[in-house]
C-alpha cells in the first residue's frame, strides 16, 4: 500500500479545561490558534502543512503516547524562556554537530519537546 503524495500532517493532543489549554498552547507557540473549526478543537499551523490540534472537550484526559517535538533556532533561549514561565524542562541532550533536544510536558501530561538542528544544511 502506498499513499498518494502527502501534503500535510496533523498531530492531536487532548487536554481538559478549554480556555486554560488554549492559553497554555498560545503562550508556548507565541500566538493564538490559526483556526478553531469547532468549539473544542483549536489548531495551530506550526510550519507550512504541519498542524498541531488541541482537543479541549475531554473530561478524563489520558496523555498522548507519542511525543511532539518542535524545532527551534535556539534551544538554549527556548529552554530559558520556558523555565522563566514556570515550565519544567529537562536539561538538553546533545549529539555534537547533529542535534540537541529536550523534553517537557503540557499541564495535562502530554509529552512534548524541543530540538535544534546543529548540522548545517545537507
Amino acid at each position: 500500500m502506498t499513499l498518494p503524495r502527502v501534503d500535510a500532517v496533523t498531530f492531536l493532543v487532548r487536554t481538559g479545561e478549554g480556555p486554560d489549554a488554549v492559553a497554555w498552547y498560545s503562550r508556548l507557540l507565541g500566538r493564538g490558534p490559526d483556526v478553531t473549526p469547532v468549539d473544542d478543537l483549536h489548531e495551530w499551523e506550526v510550519v507550512p502543512g504541519a498542524w498541531l490540534q488541541v482537543a479541549t472537550a475531554a473530561t478524563d484526559v489520558t496523555p498522548s503516547s507519542f511525543r511532539v517535538r518542535f524545532g527551534v533556532a535556539d534551544l538554549t533561549a527556548a529552554v530559558a524562556a520556558l523555565r522563566a514561565d514556570g515550565v519544567a524542562v529537562d536539561d538538553p541532550e546533545v549529539v555534537p554537530g547533529v542535534v540537541a533536544w529536550t523534553d517537557l510536558a503540557d499541564p495535562w501530561g502530554n509529552p512534548l519537546g524541543l530540538f535544534e538542528e546543529l548540522a548545517g544544511p545537507a
